[in-house]
């Protein structure tokens, strides 16, 4: 796995995919009903760039990781014309893949590039839902949630500290796995059908919550880091 690569898909997604958080917060009444499949032809080409960076498929959990992305990417172009309680539980199964891929590298053995992959895997299911969200009328600021984590990077590259590693907190990602948990069961909830628009609204803003404080502790362990090194 090329780190340089990585890095650079990192930045390049970033410049990209914030913009298109922003334009979707603030001006989804210029989306229409081709809008999602727009969002899941991105989000197909994106993760497609991903792989020959990583080499990946490698093992039996990338291939469930790709899996995912593709079922992702099937959910948002069905978004308009589906039935709401069949979508969301397409959803769901997106979601639970991710305990799937997890539990599968686990018994058979994964490698640090598959746990990028299913890293940007994560962060394109929390986009592609938080869009989902906003796009169904839900709040804006559910696209904080995947915006947090591209600002993230590019602010890790102007601060010269690294933004590709999956756990950046030596080598210990509990947190970073649990936080992300509740992001996508709070994503899950705000798209739960005939859920009153408050709570949805609630849970996502507990989630922004709790990923700002997540990506904060990890940006104090870099700059840390950094000037110990220096």
């Amino acid at each position: 796995m090329s780190v340089t690569a990585l890095s650079t898909w990192l930045r390049l997604q970033s410049s990209l995919w914030l913009p298109c958080c922003a334009w979707l917060a603030f001006g989804r009444e210029r989306a229409n009903a081709a809008t999602p499949a727009w969002l899941a032809v991105g989000i197909g080409l994106s993760f497609a760039a991903l792989l020959p960076i990583l080499r990946a498929p490698r093992t039996a959990a990338d291939v469930v990781t790709i899996a995912r992305l593709l079922g992702l990417a099937v959910l948002l172009a069905a978004m308009p014309s589906a039935n709401a309680w069949l979508w969301w539980a397409g959803a769901v199964a997106v979601v639970l893949a991710d305990l799937l891929d997890g539990a599968i590298a686990r018994r058979f053995g994964g490698s640090e590039a598959g746990a990028s992959l299913d890293m940007e895997a994560d962060q394109f299911v929390v986009f592609g839902l938080a869009a989902a969200i906003v796009l169904a009328g839900g709040g804006a600021h559910a696209l904080l949630l995947p915006a947090i984590r591209w600002a993230f990077v590019l602010a890790a590259w102007w601060l010269r500290v690294p933004a590709h590693e999956p756990k950046p907190v030596d080598g210990d990602n509990r947190r970073g796995r649990r936080i992300c948990a509740a992001v996508l069961v709070a994503l899950l909830l705000a798209l739960l059908p005939g859920l009153p628009p408050v709570a949805a609204d609630a849970a996502t803003a507990i989630a922004v919550l709790l990923l700002l404080w997540s990506f904060s502790g990890d940006a104090r362990h870099l700059l840390a880091h950094r000037r110990r090194a220096a």
